[in-house]
């Protein structure tokens, strides 16, 4: 006869395993069911969201891949998440591409000095949020970035 310690250590065992089980089931039903342009990007911004960027990443990417490799908005993400999962110099070339394009994108100049600002280069984040300050593409973010720029002027190199 087991005692009763046993009987729970076993039991959390069970339960853990069966809750191991069913995210793998899960996970591989996902992967099955190869989710469509509509699910994929519910899925990448959910993970966004929730600052799970390696997810994030792999599901924008998926989207662009797969789906559309014109939509600007899943381009800046999937930039942003880049940087986030240490692959900053990939993410930045990402949104410099969109800028190249869109000259005036105040949400991708903004993430590109953000991502600067991150990486602890100063002078770059400064440079892009000039930039980003003098475009009129989004009045809300070239205003954040004027504040974070009269806060970043204060900053010695």
């Amino acid at each position: 006869m087991l005692s009763k310690v046993s009987l729970m250590i076993i039991s959390g065992i069970t339960v853990f395993s069966i809750s191991g089980l069913s995210y793998g089931i899960a996970r591989y039903n996902i992967e099955q069911a190869k989710p469509n342009k509509e699910r994929t990007l519910t899925l990448a911004n959910e993970a966004y969201d929730r600052n799970d960027y390696r997810a994030a990443s792999s599901l924008y990417k998926r989207y662009i891949d797969i789906f559309d490799k014109t939509n600007v908005s899943v381009m800046i993400d999937y930039g942003y998440s880049l940087h986030n999962i240490g692959r900053s110099d990939e993410g930045i070339q990402i949104l410099k591409s969109i800028i190249s394009k869109e000259s005036n994108n105040a949400f991708a100049l903004f993430n590109i000095a953000v991502i600067y600002y991150q990486r602890k280069d100063v002078t770059n984040a400064k440079i892009w949020l000039t930039k980003c300050s003098q475009t009129s593409s989004s009045p809300e973010i070239s205003q954040k970035a004027i504040s974070i720029l009269n806060e970043l002027q204060s900053i010695k190199q």
